[in-house]
């Protein structure tokens, strides 16, 4: 069988969404099936003399793999807008959807990245032709940017809705993300819920190179994307008023469009006590959460209910205390999320409630206890076999 996956990044690039997919496609493989990979020229994380050689259309063969590599848009970082963007995200969702319809394929894979455009076009092409369709729904757009009562939300809603309508099969990575796609209509015969897996294999994290924790210090950590949706200013908030702590210090690994910010502000506001640093890779930060004495996932109110941040699978398995900063019970059907003793849960920006947890986890140092029941929820093979059986049953 001719699996075709859409991808919006591929090597030479590094996305963290192509470590959950790859073991996939090695089951997929082994299995006896063609993985065909349709990618656009890669441009994030690669110097200019790679992207050059990436200006025609080109195709890989891999053993039991074809990548097709489609030129589209392309500006120079340093000339970077939302303009820009938006018309590097239009011109690969069209181009590859064009080239879709030149590959042979029994059955169609995508994902929600970029922004709705893409997975909106494959499934039109797929639902014309007949052609089976899986729908990992990784995030939830609009609704993860746009206010409802948004002249954009009410135009892009319906697109997402189309999309929706024609996938043979949606995988999505939590039950409150799955509740907010039933509300869009009656999916719940096609959906399923399979939480991404530890990409950052915390349990064989190996010592990191550089010694970023103070082991006589309360290591605070947040590692991970730094963008819109994710809430480091509560951090800063928090960490402003436990300056008078020495003990406690705050470490901020990550990259992504409020990186610059939150390091400027760092500096400009003398807030002494907080390290900003680049990304690590996702090896170098599984050592980071089994090492940190707690561990933070941020994200504005909400943010929920539209999305699930990879890290926290990592975050789960590194054994220790962390906070879960932008949730609250009005948010969320996770029934984990009240069943991990260790867990604290802060809602509403709170960075008053934040300080006193971090303090009061300093003195008291809890033990977290995690159920084998969640942990399996969170485990690679779990991910691997109900994605595979998802695409072999939507194709028969």
């Amino acid at each position: 069988m001719k699996i075709t996956f859409m991808l919006f990044y591929f090597d030479p690039e590094e996305p963290t969404i192509n470590h959950l997919y790859r073991p996939l496609w090695e089951k997929l493989m082994a299995a006896g099936h063609h993985i065909n990979i349709i990618t656009p020229n890669p441009t994030r994380g690669v110097s200019a003399s790679i992207q050059a050689q990436y200006t025609k259309l080109t195709v890989e063969e891999r053993a039991q793999m074809t990548i097709y590599r489609v030129p589209c848009f392309t500006y120079k970082p340093a000339k970077f807008s939302k303009f820009k963007l938006f018309r590097r995200y239009v011109s690969v969702s069209t181009r590859l959807s064009k080239m879709l319809k030149k590959v042979a394929s029994d059955i169609v894979f995508v994902s929600t990245n970029p922004p709705l455009l893409y997975s909106y076009l494959v499934t039109k092409h797929c639902h014309k032709k007949g052609i089976p369709v899986v729908y990992n729904v990784q995030d939830i757009y609009p609704d993860n940017i746009f206010n409802t009562k948004s002249v954009i939300y009410k135009i892009f809603n319906p697109l997402q809705i189309l999309s929706l309508k024609r996938a043979t099969k949606i995988i999505t990575i939590s039950e409150t993300m799955r509740h907010t796609l039933l509300a869009k209509g009656d999916f719940n015969h096609k959906i399923s819920v399979v939480y991404n897996f530890d990409i950052s294999d915390v349990d064989h994290a190996k010592a990191l190179p550089v010694t970023y924790f103070d082991p006589q210090k309360f290591n605070v950590c947040y590692a991970g994307n730094i963008g819109y949706v994710q809430d480091i200013d509560v951090i800063l908030a928090a960490a402003k008023r436990l300056l008078h702590d020495p003990d406690i210090v705050f470490h901020i690994f990550g990259e992504g469009s409020q990186a610059a910010r939150i390091s400027k502000r760092i500096i400009d506001e003398n807030i002494v006590n907080t390290i900003s640093y680049p990304a690590l890779s996702v090896a170098e930060s599984g050592a980071l959460y089994k090492n940190a004495d707690v561990n933070i996932i941020s994200i504005l109110p909400g943010i929920i209910k539209t999305a699930l941040p990879l890290k926290t699978a990592s975050v789960i398995n590194s054994g220790k205390p962390f906070v879960f900063i932008g949730v609250d019970d009005k948010d969320h059907q996770e029934a984990w999320i009240n069943d991990i003793a260790g867990l604290v849960r802060i809602p509403h920006r709170n960075y008053a409630e934040l300080s006193r947890a971090l303090k009061s986890l300093k003195e008291t140092k809890p033990p977290i206890v995690i159920s084998p029941k969640i942990k399996n929820k969170f485990l690679k093979t779990t991910f691997v076999e109900n994605y595979f059986n998802a695409i072999i049953e939507s194709a028969n």
